[in-house]
């Protein structure tokens, strides 16, 4: 069984609305809801499981009743961080659904709507495969590494660069084990899903992505679209 959990409880500060970006329409529908509807009609996805602010949960359900009728979809309230957020999605979904050795969970990015079904596939299948993978593209522009966001301290090798996007999937018992081994100090640390299981220790297969699976992130991102 394959499971898609989304965290979408941030306040997107960036982006400058009244309310938290995920809820933004965009094409006519909130964004959280055009990347919800990848999953839900995926053949390859057996469940979905999305963890809002608190606040929402009840126009949320609402919401996805509306636009999903007869679809599940759980609506869970988020942490106060990715690393809280993610624990919250990983524990309701071992308690409340068939949960095994082959399982594997998507987290994906609510406000990153432009994904296709040959990203989910290749996802599952490279999980399947080494337990854990982080879909990205090629970095195009030179990066620089500065400590201090003053001097520039290093260059690395663009050929080395990557992107990070999202889903990034996971065996879902190896997920819960690594999320569980980490320290106070390591989940502070945890930026994204792939932050669990490296800090854990476990390997993480890139999964090719595209330029246009981009995260919504600034008043321009809509502007475009």
């Amino acid at each position: 069984m394959n499971y898609a959990l989304l965290p979408a409880a941030g306040s997107g500060s960036r982006m400058g609305a009244a309310v938290p970006k995920q809820f933004l329409p965009i094409g006519g529908e909130p964004i959280y809801i055009k990347s919800l509807r990848h999953f839900i009609e995926s053949p390859l996805v057996d469940g979905v499981v999305i963890a809002v602010p608190e606040d929402y949960i009840d126009s949320v359900r609402e919401e996805t009743g509306r636009f999903f009728p007869g679809a599940r979809t759980d609506v869970i309230a988020g942490g106060a961080d990715r690393s809280e957020t993610l624990e919250k999605l990983v524990d309701y979904l071992f308690a409340h659904y068939d949960v095994d050795g082959d399982s594997v969970i998507l987290t994906h990015d609510a406000v990153r709507p432009f994904i296709d079904e040959r990203i989910i596939a290749d996802n599952i299948a490279a999980a399947k495969q080494t337990g854990g993978c982080g879909t990205a593209i090629p970095a195009v522009d030179t990066v620089f590494r500065s400590a201090d966001g003053v001097l520039i301290d290093d260059v690395p090798p663009r050929a080395e660069l990557f992107y990070a996007q999202t889903p990034q999937s996971f065996r879902a018992v190896l997920f819960r084990e690594a999320l569980q081994s980490l320290t106070k100090e390591q989940k502070s640390l945890v930026t994204d899903a792939c932050s669990v299981f490296l800090l854990a220790g476990m390997p993480v297969k890139l999964v090719p992505g595209k330029p246009e699976n981009i995260k919504i992130t600034y008043p321009s991102d809509l502007q475009q679209r």
